[in-house]
């Protein structure tokens, strides 16, 4: 079942902000730089033949999570937050999405598990006519350890839930490699998409670093993001639900 309304911060933070690898679009001053040594790990050469380079396809959607504690689901902003106690509809609406596929998560997530990803009902710059429900997944956490990718893959997708767009797993790659993989998107963005998001695990570890490469020019275009304003993406709905 879902929580009942939480008030003040649920965790520090759901999700942190993802730096960006050389030559991506920075949009503002909270963007920041992954350092130049990680960078070559993912785009030229891995640190070791064991360790492990994924790359998937970035959208433009509302950072979200869902938080299991207990026999209970707690729909999360990325800052921490109930999404009940933001002003805005659509992002309340989050919690309605989780409610109504409670059965899903609760078969993914064991006790203070939250699976992290974008609520795509509407997006910040681009459009979306989506193929799917509108929350694309990209992360399993507890705490703050995140779970090997090829794990949460395969959890996932046995929960039924939509992940973001797999590009390619393996070798360090080149960030001109990948936006030629990615083509017109997973996702079905009307135009072209916002670009890739890389994630190095090693072989011992797991998890050790993320970058994104932003290379759609509309994004950070504040006029554009106005225009928008009351503008939703649209999605293919197989259930009778609202969702």
């Amino acid at each position: 079942m879902l929580s009942s309304l939480k008030e003040g911060k649920i965790i520090p933070r759901a999700f942190s902000k993802i730096q960006h690898l050389p030559g991506s679009k920075m949009i503002d001053s909270q963007d920041k730089l992954i350092g130049s040594e990680q960078a070559a790990w993912m785009t030229e050469r891995r640190r070791t033949p064991k360790d492990l380079v994924i790359i998937t396809e970035k959208v433009d959607g509302a950072n979200c999570a869902i938080l299991r504690q207990g026999d209970e689901l707690v729909p999360l902003l990325r800052a921490g937050y109930d999404c009940r106690t933001n002003p805005c509809k659509w992002l309340q609406d989050f919690a309605e999405y989780v409610e109504t596929h409670a059965n899903r998560f609760f078969q993914l997530l064991t006790e203070g598990e939250r699976i992290c990803g974008e609520w795509m009902i509407k997006t910040h710059t681009l459009n979306y006519k989506l193929p799917h429900e509108p929350f694309i997944a990209f992360d399993l956490i507890s705490g703050s350890n995140r779970t090997r990718y090829i794990e949460f893959r395969q959890r996932a997708l046995e929960a039924g839930i939509t992940i973001a767009g797999l590009l390619h797993m393996g070798e360090a790659m080149p960030v001109t490699v990948a936006m030629e993989l990615l083509g017109s998107g997973y996702h079905g963005v009307i135009g072209e998409p916002e670009g890739v998001i890389y994630r190095y695990e090693d072989h011992t570890h797991g998890f050790i670093c993320c970058g994104k490469y932003v290379s759609n020019p509309l994004l950070g275009n504040d006029e554009l993001f106005r225009a928008n304003e009351h503008l939703f993406n649209k999605w293919k709905c197989p259930r009778t639900s609202k969702w």
